[in-house]
């Protein structure tokens, strides 16, 4: 498992606990149990401990040798003196230190060192065995749990590094199906324009051949038939890149025509789905009719996945100046299978449709705890002068 560096306190926070601890242990010393008074061993104690805490925040395990060295300096002018409870209380303090800001062996190196203190009680001041393992003992628990908090940070931030690898790859997928969705609209637009150029250059053959031949109206219409034969072979060349490895698709272009068998095959999936289609589709170009099929049919597909049982209201309404599409579902009636994580690849897939064609499209959770997407696409000026016709709606359910 990766580790990092643990967070630390800072140097004003060592010197605090230094001044309390090496404060304690005079007030220990003059007041406590034992009542040794106020002394130069003691003094010196209280000063190492102090230093000790401060020296923590440069090196644990040094921290830890000088804790030590509160106890063998007296040495130098008296007998050993007794392990009072503030040095006891620094000596777990800086082991566990230790432990959370080190690796382990150097936190069981600190560990080991620490237990020289009490173990040195035992050689030069006579104290039983059993004293040593007490204090000894005592150290473990301070190791402990400065080591789980090292181990516990450094899983949050292994979660955490992992969390943002994930969002870098749902970003990563949701621009490859973007990508792969722009691959797709190429496709149905050459096919779309294609056929378009095509008839357009065929009726102005069926004109050019009733001409007189060679004349200035004859000669006008075969370079507007050459030019439309080289615009078709132009679509085929460029776009055909992105065919690439692909066979051709036989199927017919998808459109508005084809959302009945869309819905049907939804119905008998077991979902319970109700169209309204309101105006003429005749009114919308080819391209605009593929990618208003493609919006209904992911649609359908995000509600199916996220919201079983749900029923499902599809509505199309062609304006005057405007397309508008709406797939709304209810709130999932059966135990969604698989749930997976937030932030599929089928909206910015269909934003991407809306984008090219210059409209918007929205999808949020509506307040019965169902879901709603709404595109409004724009109609070509053309298209918006067709008549309405919005008393020819047409519902199914």
């Amino acid at each position: 498992m990766p580790t990092t560096s643990p967070l630390r306190p800072g140097l004003a926070a060592h010197v605090a606990v230094g001044v309390v601890l090496a404060g304690a242990s005079l007030f220990e010393a003059a007041y406590g149990v034992q009542d040794v008074g106020v002394t130069g061993a003691s003094v010196v104690i209280s000063v190492v401990i102090g230093v000790a805490c401060v020296v923590a925040w440069w090196s644990p395990l040094a921290a830890v040798v000088v804790d030590v060295l509160a106890l063998g300096l007296p040495m130098l002018w008296g007998p050993l003196p007794q392990m009072g409870g503030a040095h006891l209380i620094a000596t777990m303090l800086l082991v566990g230190y230790a432990a959370y800001r080190t690796d382990r062996r150097t936190g069981l190196a600190a560990y080991a060192v620490g237990a020289l203190v009490p173990a040195s009680t035992i050689v030069v001041a006579g104290q039983t065995v059993w004293e040593f393992l007490f204090y000894a003992l005592i150290l473990g628990p301070a190791w402990v749990v400065g080591f789980l908090l090292r181990r516990e940070q450094d899983r949050s931030a292994e979660l955490a590094t992992l969390a943002e690898a994930l969002r870098l790859e749902r970003e990563k997928q949701a621009d490859v199906a973007v990508t792969a969705e722009r691959t797709r609209i190429s496709r149905e637009l050459h096919d779309a324009v294609a056929h378009t150029v095509s008839v357009m250059t065929l009726q102005v053959g069926v004109v050019r051949r009733r001409l007189p031949e060679d004349s200035v109206e004859e000669q006008t219409l075969r370079g507007a038939e050459s030019l439309g034969r080289q615009a078709v072979d132009e679509l085929r060349r460029i776009v055909g890149l992105v065919r690439e490895g692909e066979r051709p698709a036989l199927a017919p272009l998808p459109s508005l025509a084809q959302l009945d068998d869309l819905v049907g095959q939804v119905r008998s999936a077991g979902t319970d789905v109700s169209v309204d289609v309101r105006g003429d589709l005749g009114g919308v170009g080819h391209a605009m009719d593929m990618s208003a099929y493609r919006i209904v049919q992911e649609g359908l597909t995000n509600a199916l996945r996220h919201s079983p049982g749900a029923p499902v209201e599809v509505v199309v309404d062609v304006g005057t100046s405007s397309l508008e599409i709406a797939v709304r579902n209810g709130r999932a009636t059966r135990p969604v299978r698989g749930a997976g994580t937030p932030g599929g690849n089928g909206l910015p897939g269909m934003r991407e449709r809306a984008h090219v064609l210059g409209g918007t499209l929205h999808a949020g959770p509506r307040p019965d705890g169902g879901f709603e997407v709404r595109a409004v696409l724009p109609l070509a000026p053309e298209a918006s002068l067709r008549p309405a016709a919005r008393a020819s709606t047409r519902s199914s359910r």
